[in-house]
């Protein structure tokens, strides 16, 4: 006779040698009661110690044979084959996991534990409560994708939900439990990001509006020079007053505008698409850029080979290398000390070289590439150099007064105030006109002579003669005669 659960037998009425029987038992329920085993295995040790129990494995041999997923337990010199039953629990110590057996085999506990669902509350290492429902305090937390091997998509993406446009959805960076920084949609649908200094009053750094994509930055953008954040003009080499069109410049001329020859000439070329090819050296200098002291990045699009740049004049120079290479590529540097004005930028090249989109920002990082409109780049290179012709015939220029005499002043006026009054180099006089009404018709005469008296910023002044008398203040107008009618007004640092 035996127990129904653990098998043990019982005592016989009457029974002789009794403390056989309740040895067994005792054994038995040292194998079983708090069972532990030392690891699975299919086959026995070759010197088992007493007392040793294993997991017999799923494909087991010699003694074991037979007794798939039982429990051997070695004992006076011999192997005990003991067969669990529903609700065994043992402690596989190598590994060491936890198994239950569910009458059939023994399985991991977690295939007995329910799933986690609808919890009320959660917390980890700290305490919930009725607005944080879930709590977590730690130093650092990990999400990972859940790879292709093991049924994932190796995506990872957190989704946040709000109940309507005007509700907020975001998340909140404190310090001290007070709010400083938060993004997300707050209280509409476009992207915020939004600081405060005290959690209570916030200020919209960046907008990004859902309908378009455009970026609004409410609170302005702090750094940047005369507000724009390239501080070379013309960096695209698009704008070409002087028609140089491209090829050799000397030592110290000016090409495209706003850019001059360095102190050994360039050779210089723009291709239809900016592509701009250099061998030698070009200069830009910056108009009170009160830089001194500060870093600055320059930057430009794929260049061919590397690429020198310098700032600063004489002796006192910051110098860096662009590396060549595909897309943006850039060097920061600090602008020298004894630059307290006018900043002159170099860009070397000591083979043919070719490059796109030069920029020069404050701060070390560059940004992406800021293409001002044509209409407002040509103004600002008008600033320093405004040429009239080559290539308008019969172009009026400016207007005429007679002085009473063959002389009649002319004024020219400029587009837009220059830098400082500009000197003036004229065509020969032939190139140019006088339209002037003499009261019975109007008469074109061309210039005999054509002297520049004086400029201001905004307008030059010249003394001309077409060869013609006319009375004291009759009016006319200048005009370019031919095609080669040429008036360039330089002003540059």
């Amino acid at each position: 006779m035996q127990t129904q659960n653990l098998a043990l037998p019982l005592l016989a009425a009457a029974q002789a040698q009794k403390h056989v029987t309740h040895n067994e038992a005792l054994a038995l329920l040292d194998a079983l009661v708090h069972l532990a085993v030392a690891g699975v295995a299919d086959v026995p040790p070759q010197d088992p110690t007493p007392g040793l129990r294993l997991l017999v494995g799923d494909a087991p041999s010699g003694p074991f044979a037979g007794h798939a997923g039982a429990i051997a337990f070695f004992d006076e010199g011999a192997w005990r084959i003991l067969a669990p039953r529903a609700g065994w629990s043992v402690l596989v110590e190598a590994p060491g996991v936890l198994l239950v057996h569910d009458g059939t085999a023994f399985r991991p506990i977690s295939h007995f534990a329910p799933a986690i669902e609808e919890l009320p509350r959660l917390g980890i290492g700290t305490a919930p409560d009725d607005l944080n429902r879930l709590a977590v305090k730690v130093n650092a937390a990990l999400f990972t994708a859940r790879q292709l091997g093991e049924g994932g998509t190796g995506d990872l993406r957190f989704v946040l939900n709000k109940e309507s446009a005007g509700a907020t959805v975001s998340q909140l960076y404190q310090s001290a439990w007070g709010g400083r920084a938060e993004t997300g949609l707050v209280g509409d649908e476009n992207f915020h990001v939004r600081v405060s200094g005290d959690g209570a009053i916030w200020h919209d750094a960046i907008v990004c509006e859902r309908e378009s994509g455009g970026v609004r930055f409410p609170s302005g953008i702090l750094g940047l020079h005369a507000g724009a954040r390239n501080l070379l003009i013309n960096p695209g080499f698009a704008i070409d007053q002087r028609g140089f069109g491209g090829g050799a410049l000397a030592a110290g001329a000016y090409g495209f505008d706003r850019w001059k020859a360095g102190a050994g000439g360039a050779s210089l070329a723009r291709a239809w698409d900016g592509t701009i090819t250099l061998e030698g050296s070009v200069e830009q200098v910056v108009e009170s850029a009160d830089l001194a002291g500060e870093i600055v990045t320059l930057s430009l699009d794929a260049p061919s080979a590397p690429l020198a740049i310098a700032l600063g004049a004489g002796a006192d120079l910051a110098s860096a290398t662009i590396p060549a290479g595909t897309g943006r590529r850039r060097a920061s540097l600090q602008v020298p000390w004894s630059v307290h004005g006018h900043l002159t930028v170099r860009i070397t090249a000591s083979a043919p070289t070719t490059f796109r989109r030069v920029q020069l920002e404050t701060g070390p990082v560059a940004s992406a590439y800021e293409r001002r409109p044509r209409a407002l780049e040509e103004a600002l290179c008008q600033r320093y150099c405004h040429v009239i012709g080559p290539g308008l015939p019969n172009g009026p220029i400016g207007v005429t007064a007679g002085r009473q005499s063959t002389l009649h002043n002319a004024l020219v006026r400029f587009p837009v105030p220059m830098r400082a009054p500009p000197t003036c180099t004229a065509s020969v006089p032939g190139s140019f006109s006088i339209e002037i009404d003499a009261g019975t018709d109007v008469f074109e005469h061309v210039l005999t002579a054509m002297t520049f008296v004086t400029a201001s910023r905004e307008i030059a002044h010249f003394s001309v003669s077409p060869g013609y008398h006319i009375a004291r203040g009759r009016p006319g107008i200048l005009r370019a005669f031919n095609a080669s009618a040429r008036l360039a007004f330089e002003a540059e640092l």
